[in-house]
Order: structure tokens, then C-alpha cells, then sequence
């Protein structure tokens, strides 16, 4: 679908103003007159975010048939961030991240914090965030961060998703270039950050990031006439939380499991302790009638 402002003026643009989520590929891909069209408002100048191993295709389902697309972001090995309206409504997801290893996963359950509307336009009202949880881990060397204050206001941010240049993809994500971010109260939306476009269609749910972070300040909510609103995450960022710790994170590790014991080990009376694979073991030397001590060959403590 063709996302746009009315032209009406600002001041009713928060009821003019329409989600970015799409169809999928046979109706995003029309005919050239109307790609170039879409060049307009799409993430101009996009280059790929190979930077971003997070960055995350989604396929929404409904009824189990795919029937829209959009973007979002893996945040812990079993949730994805991504926009309300690509949640509300849809019963099974795809998940892929392109820039790690095309790990893929079902989405197997979806939550809004308040976001219920089946309004093709962006709701002023409600926050446009959403979460997937998945039905196996995404693994990545380190997971995004979620901001917990606002951004100052003129400050850049950047938008990732899989619209480039008019153009859905369906294995690649892009981030484009840094935009100025400005209040999206005073545009009527006060749950969001007001930019200049960059977005559309399919790039709906996609992380907006502080530039050279991997911080997560909004996620792409909807676009047109010039301007697009992004959905802050600072403002609900304590529900995002409370998923992640529902998805089924695991605690990060002590840094030292075994508390100082290392490999190399050591002797406990006629037993040898050792930490491997960040567990303690031991032998008890006395059962085969030898003695704890160290081998000097094997650079470790052993049954000699």
C-alpha cells in the first residue's frame, strides 16, 4: 500500500498519518512508474546495515498465511522488537537476521502494551511498539540496548529497515542516513519522535538508532507528506523489560564460575579440582592407588 499524508494541515496530521507495514512482495513490487514513485519517500542514500547483525525481516501471518511485511530488531536471544501494528492482529511471524549467519525463527506468540487499533493510520493515542517472542534463540555476540530517556531534541538519529530506494527486500536490511529529531507532539503525536521521511512501506517496526551505537531510541511507526513518526522506546521501556526477562533469558555468567579454580586445577588432599567448560570437576585419586600432584608435561595437576 502507498502510505501518505493527507493535505491537510499540520495540525490534523495526527489523523492523516499512516503506519508503514506492507503487503508482501508481489503487490511492493509494482509497476516502474509507481517504484518511481516510492523513491521519493523511501530511505534515499540507504546503505546496508552489515553493522547491525540485530537488524531483523519479519513476515506477519494471519491465519497462517503471510500477509504483511515489516522490520524490527532481535533484543535478547528470544525477542524481537518491532512496531504494534506489526503485531495487533496477526497470529504467527517469520524471522530472519540477514547479518547473522540467516538465523531464522517462528514467532510463536505477540504483545502490545496498549496498541489496538486496525486503523491503517497511525493511532496519536497509543505507543507503537510491540515484541515477538520466539520459539528458539536468535544468537548474537551481544544484544542491543533499550533507552530509558529521551534523546535531546536536534540530535540525529538513524532508521533501519528493509525499504531501500523505493525497493522491498526480502534478505537485506538498510540503515539510512543520520535525521534531526524534533518533538512529535508538535505534530500531534506525543508518544514519538518527528523526523524527516526516510521510511515506508515494510519498513514499519525497524530500530531507530543513536548513529555508530547500537542503542535503540524508537522504533518506525509511519509516514507521509515529508514527515514520519517514530515510536519512543524510552517511554515503555519498562514493559519491554519485563518481556525480555519473560522470554526466557538467561543470566549472564559469573566471570569466574569457579571461583578462581582454573583448568590447570589443583590438589585437594588426594583429589584433583579443576574448572572446565566454566564447571568445577574432580578426580579422587585414592580409588586407582595414585596421588595428586602436578605433571609438569601436561601443564596441569593429575592422578600421578
Amino acid at each position: 500500500m502507498r502510505l501518505a499524508f493527507s493535505s491537510l494541515a499540520l495540525t490534523v496530521f495526527a489523523s492523516s498519518l499512516f503506519i508503514a507495514c506492507a503487503p508482501p512482495g508481489a503487490e511492493i513490487e509494482e509497476d516502474e512508474a509507481e517504484l518511481e514513485e516510492q523513491r521519493e519517500d523511501a530511505i534515499i542514500g540507504g546503505s546496508l546495515a552489515t553493522a547491525y547483525p540485530e537488524a531483523t525481516l519479519i513476515e506477519m501471518k494471519a491465519g497462517g498465511v503471510v500477509s504483511s511485511i515489516c522490520s524490527g530488531a532481535v533484543i535478547a536471544p528470544k525477542l524481537v522488537l518491532t512496531a504494534g501494528h506489526c503485531v495487533h492482529g496477526f497470529d504467527g511471524w517469520n524471522i530472519k537476521v540477514p547479518f547473522a549467519n540467516n538465523q531464522t525463527a517462528k514467532g510463536i506468540r505477540g504483545e502490545v502494551l496498549d496498541w489496538n487499533s486496525d486503523s491503517e493510520s497511525v493511532d496519536p493515542n497509543l505507543h507503537d511498539v510491540g515484541v515477538i517472542f520466539l520459539d528458539k534463540p536468535i544468537q548474537l555476540a551481544s544484544y542491543p540496548t533499550i533507552a530509558t530517556a529521551s534523546v535531546t531534541i536536534g540530535s540525529k538519529v538513524q532508521n533501519i529497515g528493509r525499504i531501500n530506494n523505493g525497493t522491498a527486500s526480502y534478505s537485506k536490511l538498510y540503515i539510512g542516513p543520520p535525521v534531526v529529531t524534533k518533538k512529535g507532539s508538535t505534530y500531534g503525536y506525543p508518544f514519538d519522535y518527528a523526523t524527516s521521511e526516510t521510511i515506508q512501506s515494510g519498513d514499519s517496526g525497524g530500530p531507530v538508532v543513536v548513529p555508530g551505537t547500537h542503542k535503540i531510541v524508537a522504533v518506525n511507526s509511519g509516514a507521509g507528506g515529508g514527515i514520519q513518526v517514530l515510536a519512543r522506546v524510552d517511554l515503555v521501556s519498562s514493559w519491554i523489560k519485563t518481556k525480555v526477562d519473560e522470554s526466557g533469558v538467561a543470566p549472564a555468567p559469573p566471570a569466574d564460575p569457579c571461583g578462581g579454580l582454573t583448568y590447570a586445577g589443583q590438589c585437594s588432599g588426594n583429589t584433583v579440582e579443576w574448572c572446565e567448560a566454566g564447571q568445577k570437576k574432580q578426580i579422587n585419586c585414592t580409588s586407582s592407588n595414585k596421588t595428586c600432584g602436578f605433571d609438569s608435561a601436561a601443564s596441569y595437576y593429575n592422578c600421578l
